[in-house]
């Protein structure tokens, strides 16, 4: 043990013995008595690790410890406000149970953990953590209240911070195609790109978005993410799914461009980047009819004529029936991938979402619908993307607001949003149309008349 570990050791058992409250290392202590006695009723502890420093995207451990002089009657409800610098996330549903001593009396209690992803540079400050506590059935008796932290948030050499940044001591990354792209193309075929990410210590929603850009001549419908993320005795693994498919509309050698994931290793100190590289495709033009043979030698009789000709019209009507119904249905295909990945289908999903009070089911529908929504709508630093912002921000807190139930956003929570986001919708459409509109040259421009 160091010198100034042993101070510090020193200096919290001091601080324990005469306040009653926790300030040793990375932990915080707040206690309120709510019978005036030495020894409060009710401690709270908060904590963090890293204590100090951090890098921005880096998982931060946030620690609630809320201890009971004699006994827990049940179980408190801890919900952390909402940050506008950081990422807040609950994802284990069950705390961890808390034994301790203090003033020579007896508390139990139980340990609640938050995760941390800061989203930009300089002082984070963490505010206090609500807890409300409840008695034997559940009912609320009153509340007491955490430590507000502050921490140093450091943006690496290199890192964008205006970008979802990825602070990891591992990602690995790979990509798929189905089919393999050399394989033999021709106008109206399709190909799947998939790209699959795993990281330590990161959610997969906290990953950054892919875009998957296409020439011209190629149509590209993305898929939503599929988002699987795995807890362990707090250790988080996120993983992410980002499918998109390929639709080739003409013939012709089509380069698919490269994609790249950068993060922050932890461990090394370094940027590192994974590129998935460009590939180029091969698409034939559509294969041409067969066209029936010459019939036999002049010197055949009439009728022999006459069954080559009926033969070679029957077969030559079959070809054309099967391109038919080939080309019919390669063009319902690709409509019906339209609809499916259409705004307006997103939209009509995120309304179904609003009918119920699954918060959860509500967010994933509405980033689908943004993403759908065009470019200039929202991006671009445009006012759409703050109004879009502003309309799911209490959506936003109820999810990444640390809150320990996703019970906390009502029915009437979803009308209202939904109706919120009709209007909204509306006047972003309206609005790119008319700017679209404005581009337009005139259609009947002056001419001089000639005498």
């Amino acid at each position: 043990m160091t010198l100034a570990h042993a101070l510090h050791r020193l200096r919290w058992i001091a601080g324990w013995l005469a306040m009653g409250l926790s300030c040793c290392g990375t932990v915080v202590g707040s206690a309120r008595a709510a019978d005036g006695t030495d020894a409060a009723s009710v401690v709270v502890r908060t904590s963090t690790r890293p204590d100090q420093d951090a890098v921005i995207g880096q998982h931060i451990r946030l620690f609630v410890d809320v201890l009971f002089r004699d006994g827990m009657a049940h179980p408190p409800r801890v919900t952390l406000p909402g940050m506008d610098a950081a990422q807040a996330f609950r994802f284990e549903t069950q705390a961890t149970s808390l034994s301790d001593s203090i003033k020579g009396r007896s508390y139990v209690g139980q340990r609640f953990e938050f995760a941390l992803y800061a989203r930009r540079g300089g002082t984070l400050v963490v505010p206090a953590a609500t807890v409300t506590l409840l008695d034997r059935a559940g009912h609320e008796t009153g509340v007491a209240h955490g430590t507000e932290l502050r921490l140093s948030i450091t943006v690496p050499p290199g890192v964008d911070p205006a970008q979802a940044v990825t602070a990891s001591t591992r990602l690995s990354a790979h990509e798929s195609w189905a089919p393999a792209p050399d394989t033999a193309f021709k106008a109206g075929d399709a190909l799947v790109r998939t790209i699959t990410r795993e990281v330590t210590d990161v959610p997969g929603s906290a990953l950054q978005d892919i875009h998957f850009p296409a020439p011209d001549g190629v149509r590209v419908y993305g898929e939503s993410p599929r988002i699987d993320d795995k807890v362990e005795r707090g250790e988080v693994t996120g993983e992410r799914v980002d499918r998109a498919t390929y639709v080739f509309e003409k013939e012709g050698a089509f380069d698919l461009p490269a994609l790249s994931q950068t993060w922050w290793d932890l461990e090394a100190g370094r940027l590192r980047t994974v590129t998935f590289p460009a590939v180029r495709v091969t698409v034939a033009a559509p294969v041409p009819s067969a066209m029936p043979s010459d019939g036999a030698s002049a010197g055949n009789p009439g009728h022999i004529w006459m069954l080559v000709g009926f033969v070679g019209g029957a077969f030559l009507l079959i070809v054309v029936i099967g391109r038919v119904r080939a080309r019919l249905g390669a063009v319902r295909e690709e409509r019906r991938v339209q609809r499916q990945q259409s705004e307006r289908n997103a939209f009509d999903v995120l309304l179904e979402a609003c009918r119920g009070a699954d918060s959860h089911a509500i967010y994933t529908a509405f980033v689908q619908w943004r993403d759908r929504l065009p470019e200039r709508c929202w991006r671009d630093g445009e006012a759409g993307g703050a109004r879009l912002m502003l309309a799911a921000k209490d959506l936003e807190r109820s999810l990444f607001g640390g809150g320990a139930s996703t019970h906390a956003w009502s029915v009437e929570q979803s009308r209202s949003l939904a109706d919120t986001l009709r209007a909204l919708r509306s006047d972003l459409l309206r609005t790119r149309t008319l700017s679209t509109a404005r581009v337009l040259p005139p259609l009947n421009p002056a001419h001089p008349s000639s005498t």
